[in-house]
């Protein structure tokens, strides 16, 4: 018996050279074949097509909630004022530092740890926990039910004993 060697080359060649499918043109029928291509093509482009619908829908709101930065105020009776940041991302929430700065100077009084979520309190709110140099504590309460705060929504923050509200905001 004597192998032809033509026709293994044939298809190893359409298997690594040829449009996807023309191998098909080997082994099945004409009429048969080109119904299979169809389907097969179908098959192999309709997940690009959907994955491209999806990703169209879902990018803006990433860009959106990427952009989010809470600011606001802890108010001292005795002393100055403490302005707080703290950004919010899609990845992390609020588990990022906050930045403390004395609001008549604007000189930066320090960076939290990274804030930790801790739990939800009786009423659906975000709680995150952390420290300043393992000495003030730090604690952060989304006061939306929703993880991801919307440009106007509240936050409150405690600084060693102090509280404080801040708003969030589209980042500039």
């Amino acid at each position: 018996m004597r192998w032809n060697t033509d026709c293994r080359w044939r298809i190893n060649a359409c298997l690594l050279f040829c449009r996807p499918f023309d191998f098909l043109s080997f082994f099945i029928p004409g009429g048969v074949q080109m119904r299979w291509r169809n389907v097969l093509r179908l098959i192999a482009t309709s997940p690009a097509i959907i994955g491209l619908g999806v990703l169209a829908m879902t990018v803006p709101s990433k860009v959106f909630a990427a952009d989010i930065l809470c600011r606001g105020t802890i108010h001292r009776a005795h002393g100055d004022n403490i302005s707080f940041s703290v950004p919010w991302s899609p990845n992390t929430g609020f588990e990022q530092k906050v930045e403390f700065r004395n609001t008549r100077t604007g000189a930066g009084i320090s960076r939290s740890s990274r804030l930790r979520f801790d739990r939800k309190n009786g009423k659906g709110q975000r709680i995150y926990r952390g420290n300043v140099s393992g000495m003030a504590d730090v604690t952060l309460i989304n006061l939306s039910r929703f993880f991801q705060p919307r440009p106007g929504g509240q936050i409150s923050v405690n600084f060693d004993g102090q509280w404080g509200r801040g708003t969030c905001s589209n980042r500039r």
